[in-house]
């Protein structure tokens, strides 16, 4: 018979992690919590973690680089986890009207939060698709850096008094990120995965669809595995539209979530800006909103989720993609 699962929240900073489990109740029938503080250091983990009883479920928050070093070793001991986004951790104190926070009492919240959902252990990446999905995040981060020293340039260049030693030394720096540009994308045109470089073709079969986008969605869904909707894809990219609507009274605008990654987003509004051209289906998505006083910029987010839904489609179903397949003759016409 399955032990139930003992939860233990983790909060995760640069130097330590502050863990917190039940270990009973209180004569007040409150849950006593039990509190300790380890450095954020693999071995110090490693030893951690081997001691953890076989029930054990950790949850903590994703916090980028500072996360990954636990996740990284409770993954190697097949040890459960469950990564949580800030907005969960927060949303979950909102309800139970926490008014403190501290390492300590953030710690317990998530351990509480297990107790409660008992979220699905969350799984890593495989080695190679971490690899891709770094080296696309450095790529797009080496081209905002190249267009930054562009700009400098540019500036520089209406400046007749301008110094020859700034100016020198911006070209050495656009030399070189152009370099490193010119490599990292020739490496990452050649996938390593045979599967997803399928995949990856799939996707360019929809108008607006290019290799960059397509290679750059690929690697951030792996594919698209795991999604059962478009409408999951256009959450996990962060797309999708938010609302707030309460009554009568209560109806705020709409916005992008932006929970995903940004250079997905942004290569994915530069397909959308190719699609409301092309494509068919997207143009005429495009023209109707503008046409009811849409703004331009919720148009192209219309759009972008448009692109991401007849992807989804073209990949799972692996089908051809026919431009304005859904469009009527008269919008042909």
């Amino acid at each position: 018979m399955n032990q139930p699962a003992i939860y233990y929240g983790v909060d995760v900073s640069k130097e330590t992690l502050h863990i917190s489990y039940q270990i009973g109740i209180d004569a007040n029938g409150q849950p006593q919590w039990a509190y300790q503080t380890l450095p954020n250091q693999a071995d110090s983990i490693e030893q951690w973690a081997a001691e953890l009883p076989a029930n054990s479920h950790l949850i903590f928050e994703h916090t980028g680089t500072y996360s990954a070093r636990l996740a990284w070793v409770l993954a190697l001991q097949n040890r459960p986890f469950s990564l949580l986004t800030p907005n969960q951790s927060k949303g979950f104190a909102a309800t139970l009207k926490s008014i403190s926070k501290t390492d300590r009492s953030d710690a317990a919240l998530l351990a509480r939060y297990g107790q409660v959902f008992q979220p699905q252990p969350s799984q890593l990446a495989d080695e190679s698709l971490h690899q891709l999905r770094q080296q696309h995040k450095h790529l797009n981060d080496l081209r905002i850096s190249q267009q930054a020293v562009a700009n400098q340039l540019h500036a520089l260049s209406f400046d007749p008094r301008a110094s020859q030693k700034v100016k020198a030394s911006l070209l050495v720096l656009q030399q070189s990120y152009l370099t490193q540009i010119a490599l990292f994308e020739e490496e990452l045109d050649q996938l390593s995965q045979q599967e997803l470089q399928a995949i990856s073709e799939r996707m360019q079969r929809v108008k607006g669809i290019g290799p960059a986008s397509s290679q750059a969605l690929c690697t951030a869904t792996n594919g698209l595995a795991g999604f059962e909707s478009a409408k999951a894809v256009a959450k996990f990219v962060g797309i999708a539209p938010s609302q707030t609507q309460s009554g009568s009274s209560v109806r705020r605008r709409g916005r992008m979530a932006r929970t995903g990654l940004g250079y997905v987003r942004g290569l994915l509004y530069m397909a959308a800006r190719s699609a409301r051209k092309y494509n068919l289906g997207c143009k005429a998505l495009y023209d109707r909103l503008r046409a009811k006083g849409k703004c331009h910029k919720v148009a192209m987010v219309a759009v972008m989720n448009k692109l991401l839904h007849q992807v989804f489609v073209v990949v799972k179903k692996n089908i051809e993609f026919v431009n304005g397949f859904s469009l009527s003759k008269q919008n042909l016409a």
